[in-house]
């Protein structure tokens, strides 16, 4: 289902008149190693062991508010995880997060996902807003930034900022995604909001006239780059892109800003976590990102 969203400088309006939700948040899950291997490790070793296992990190205590990380040393800070952490496709160095992706299966849903970054803590009660920032150069066409909570890969709500090419050619998605398991005895269900913004929220006539000035929008993006944010309101989530289009004869270009529709979870759940995907149609082609800032801050 694909519902159409408005270029917005604000929140959207429901973000005013919804309450803020106290709940805990979930644990991730960590396979357990024999008790008396454990035993021997050290605490080091324990949370190295939780981030490179596959089925989600341990989260420790509650995350203290307000939180940001700009990535300026050349390895991730000790609140971070990297579930599936493969080390020849990823690199902190130079104020950044240099990460490449290849072979169409990368994404929150996929188990055996590599490079999935997720902090070891829950977030407290309340609302907030999480705020990625970065550059990604849409070389096969297929790429996806994905931004929100995940306790599992049956289990996650994120916003999804996405590179689709079909029919006429490469256009630039908003998605917000909600994956869980309703009845334990059935497969996950999947909710979502999605808006091409190729397709009235930005650009027009992208098949057409707007072609070429929608391949200068996406030309830029290694450059200019991304600001992506997903925020919680009470029971509703919800994400926004700001993005730097180029002017042109016919366009003022300058920064824009478009929020998606929301989907609702009951309680809060989960860990904050991000990464670069790919869907199948990259296939061996490679991607690339570069995220250089991160924060969540609560919101009254």
């Amino acid at each position: 289902m694909i519902h159409h969203a408005c270029v917005l400088n604000v929140m959207p309006p429901f973000a005013k008149a919804l309450r803020p939700l106290a709940a805990a948040a979930l644990l991730g899950i960590l396979i357990p190693q024999p008790m008396q291997a454990q035993e021997q490790l050290s605490e080091e070793d324990k949370a190295r062991l939780a981030a490179s296992d596959g089925a989600g990190t341990m989260p420790s205590a509650t995350l203290s508010l307000p939180f940001h990380d700009p990535f300026d040393g050349n390895q991730l800070g000790a609140d971070w995880a990297t579930v599936n952490a493969n080390p020849d496709k990823f690199v902190v160095e130079n104020g950044g997060i240099f990460v490449i992706e290849t072979g169409g299966k990368a994404r929150p849903g996929n188990p055996e996902a590599d490079n999935l970054f997720a902090l070891g803590h829950t977030l407290p009660a309340g609302d907030f807003d999480m705020t990625l920032k970065g550059t990604l150069d849409p070389k096969t066409g297929h790429e996806n930034i994905w931004l929100g909570l995940r306790a599992g890969a049956d289990d996650y709500l994120a916003a999804n900022l996405s590179v689709l090419t079909k029919g006429c050619g490469a256009a630039l998605y908003l998605n917000i995604e909600n994956t869980r398991v309703l009845d334990e005895a059935e497969k996950p269900v999947t909710t979502w909001f999605g808006e091409n913004l190729f397709d009235g929220p930005l650009l027009k006539d992208i098949c057409t006239s707007g072609r070429a000035y929608a391949d200068a929008a996406l030309a830029v993006l290694p450059d200019s780059g991304f600001t992506l944010t997903f925020s919680r309101r009470g029971m509703r989530y919800f994400t926004s892109v700001e993005l730097d289009l180029p002017p042109d004869e016919k366009h003022e270009g300058g920064r824009k800003t478009v929020a998606s529709f929301a989907l609702s979870r009951v309680e809060p759940f989960g860990q904050p976590f991000f990464m670069l995907g790919q869907s199948s149609k990259a296939r061996n082609g490679e991607s690339s990102a570069i995220f250089d800032d991160f924060s969540i801050v609560a919101v009254q």
